[in-house]
């Protein structure tokens, strides 16, 4: 283990629920978009089989929205994915030689975040729109790939090629995973879509994006949504972006997955109930 890596610092904080073996880095980063929050972090997930040793060892990555509830309960106040431990499961059964992951930090209030994760040709239904400037996950998605990623791709021994790259988020940040499949396919190979808040577009913008954006591409894509309580405001329209690209020609269980199960709320806790199986998708077990 290295305590420091071009400025990410080993998280060492206690109590922490990282994973026994696992490594966690952080490092504040200065995010070049309009969000006030200019300051956050980015949190990195490298495996147990990661070797500080041997440049040559490389791991695929994923880069995922709500980096603070991926990996700690102590960082999370809703609870975190238990990431590190599913993917530190499946190395141990030895599907996976393992991946890193990188989560980057939302800003702390809901409105900043709806700002950040909506893009600017979107209109927000009226009833869901609180600020007249929403929208710039073109700047989000800019410092990500061109920002965020080189410097990661600098710091850690990763496989940074689009076909070792994918991006996932959930609620808002499932809606991001869908912008950065349609917009920035050349990034990513894999996109994973967990209660993506598509019902936030007014109707006839969802329509526009779905008719004109959501094409046959590359990317292969992970849906998943719940039914109970709030999260039932996000079935239908992730049903309709499934059945659209099953009409473009997606085939399931290879270009395409959906999962969905009646008996989930809107939380992390669902969600780390179906990460295995985007674990199974992105290594096609």
């Amino acid at each position: 283990m290295i305590e420091e890596i071009n400025g990410f610092k080993i998280w060492n904080k206690e109590p922490n629920t990282i994973c026994e073996g696992a490594f966690v880095y952080y490092k504040e980063v200065y995010f070049n978009t309009k969000n006030k929050y200019v300051n956050r972090k980015i949190r990195v997930y490298l495996p147990s089989t990661y070797d500080f040793d041997n440049p040559d060892k490389r791991f695929p990555v994923l880069y995922m929205a709500d980096g603070k509830n991926l990996f700690d309960d102590y960082t999370s106040f809703v609870g975190e994915w238990k990431i590190d431990e599913i993917t530190e499961s499946y190395i141990k059964q030895g599907k996976i030689e393992g991946m890193i992951v990188v989560g980057i930090d939302a800003p702390h209030t809901f409105d900043d975040r709806a700002d950040e994760m909506t893009a600017p040709e979107w209109e927000i239904a009226k009833c869901y729109k609180t600020k007249k400037d929403i929208g710039y996950a073109d700047l989000f998605a800019d410092f990500i790939f061109k920002t965020i990623k080189p410097m990661i791709d600098k710091s850690f021994n990763t496989f940074s090629d689009k076909e070792h790259t994918a991006f996932g988020g959930s609620s808002m940040g499932g809606l991001m995973a869908s912008y950065v499949a349609t917009h920035y396919s050349e990034y990513i190979s894999v996109s994973l879509l967990y209660s993506p808040a598509y019902f936030l577009l007014s109707n006839e913008s969802f329509k526009k994006y779905k008719d004109e954006k959501m094409i046959k591409s590359d990317v292969r894509l992970f849906f998943y949504v719940g039914d109970v309580a709030f999260e039932h405001k996000f079935v239908k329209r992730t049903i309709e972006a499934y059945n659209h690209y099953k009409k473009l020609g997606y085939i399931d269980n290879k270009d395409i997955v959906f999962y969905f199960d009646k008996d989930k709320e809107h939380n992390e806790k669902a969600w780390s109930e179906y990460f295995p199986q985007a674990l199974d998708f992105l290594f096609e077990l």
